[in-house]
């Protein structure tokens, strides 16, 4: 896997933990208030994590917020950097570079890469 590889799953990863947060969040008050009778294997694996259940809870609160922001601003570094990149023009283009370059090497390789495609069509020079 080249260098920056994992910034191409920024996407799946943070749906990732944005359910296994809300998982948590979910069964710990569900425990602690006995709002529903839980299976036994989850009954089990939080009387093993005891009074650190408090802790994981603040994590998982702390994790949910953080996967959500990842999410949000990988989607809209996306959104942006499609629009432009396809401007119309080379002006508006070379006018937008900076926030280009900064964009695709917050995204991966493969932005970097359709970046530095789209400078050689309209010989741009960097």
């Amino acid at each position: 896997m080249e260098p920056g590889k994992i910034k191409e799953f920024k996407i799946p990863i943070s749906l990732l933990l944005i359910a296994i947060t809300l998982f948590f969040m979910v069964l710990f008050p569900l425990y602690w208030f006995n709002l529903v009778i839980l299976p036994v294997e989850f009954l089990n694996l939080i009387n093993f994590i005891g009074n650190w259940s408090y802790y994981l809870f603040a994590v998982a609160v702390i994790g949910f917020f953080y996967a959500v922001y990842l999410f949000y601003s990988t989607v809209k570094d996306r959104k942006k950097f499609e629009e432009l990149i396809n401007a119309d023009s080379k002006s508006a283009f070379v006018k937008n570079l900076r926030d280009l370059e900064i964009i695709s090497r917050r995204l991966g390789p493969s932005f970097v890469k359709k970046l530095r495609e789209k400078k050689e069509e309209l010989r741009i020079k960097s």
